[in-house]
């Protein structure tokens, strides 16, 4: 995390360099006619109202999903799902069934855990969303995303970096240099969640993230620590089906 930081610095130096009308190339851009490849490997579990699709798909490398859709006919809003350092796909599978079950295509990725970095972050999860929006049941101007501790992080720089999101949800987010830089830049309604006793990131690094948040973000403090609870997780799929015109 120490060389993340670092790389995080040069990158809002460089996204930092120039006038107006002389920016710095974005640092997460990629090449957006490479073919994204998705596998759907079939279906791991199917309820009353949701199937799980396992998948795979290129990004900056390889990214497993798992591919939530609704049972419900037509187009609809899509979310996207991004774990914590050291997780998985598996993490955040719940609360991506739950608002599945309200009517949005959903999808959790793993990302990797060796990154030094945070370009193959955004890079997978900027690829995610091209998954999502190129599918027919897809309202491709709808798209969510939730981020919680790096994916937090991650979601913070989508939230300046990725016009196309209409809603950002951002839980246990620390306040890095290149999250606040990109956050700054944010036009997407937020929702910024932490907890009161988060001894992992800090009261003062959540507060900087949450401090650099234009507009009239919603932001929540819970009863509890860096994972937060149950109730948190539940405001945030409320808040993604109220954002994005779920019923």
């Amino acid at each position: 995390m120490r060389f993340l930081c670092s790389c995080s610095a040069a990158l809002v130096l460089l996204a930092g360099c120039g006038s107006q009308t002389d920016r710095a190339p974005d640092p997460f851009a990629y090449d957006q006619s490479r073919p994204l490849a998705v596998h759907d490997a079939g279906v791991a579990l199917s309820g009353p109202k949701a199937t799980v699709h396992v998948i795979r798909f290129e990004g900056a490398r390889h990214v497993n999903a798992f591919l939530l859709v609704p049972r419900s006919a037509g187009r609809h809003p899509a979310v996207l799902f991004l774990h914590g350092s050291g997780g998985n796909r598996e993490d955040l599978l719940l609360p991506a069934a739950e608002l599945a079950n309200r009517g949005a295509v959903t999808m959790t990725i793993s990302q990797p855990n060796d990154a030094t970095s945070f370009r193959p972050l955004v890079v997978n999860a900027r690829r995610a969303l091209d998954v999502l929006a190129r599918r027919r049941d897809v309202d491709a101007g709808e798209l969510g995303v939730v981020g919680f501790s790096l994916g937090g992080q991650t979601a913070a720089i989508l939230a300046g970096d990725e016009p196309r999101l209409k809603a950002v949800g951002i839980l246990s987010g620390r306040g890095g240099p290149v999250p606040v830089f990109w956050l700054r830049q944010a036009r997407a309604p937020l929702f910024l969640g932490a907890g009161r006793s988060d001894t992992q990131v800090g009261r003062a690094s959540l507060e900087r993230l949450i401090a650099a948040a234009p507009g009239h973000p919603r932001v929540r403090w819970y009863a509890a620590g860096h994972g937060l609870n149950r109730r948190a997780f539940d405001d945030q799929v409320a808040w993604q089906a109220e954002q994005l015109g779920l019923r």
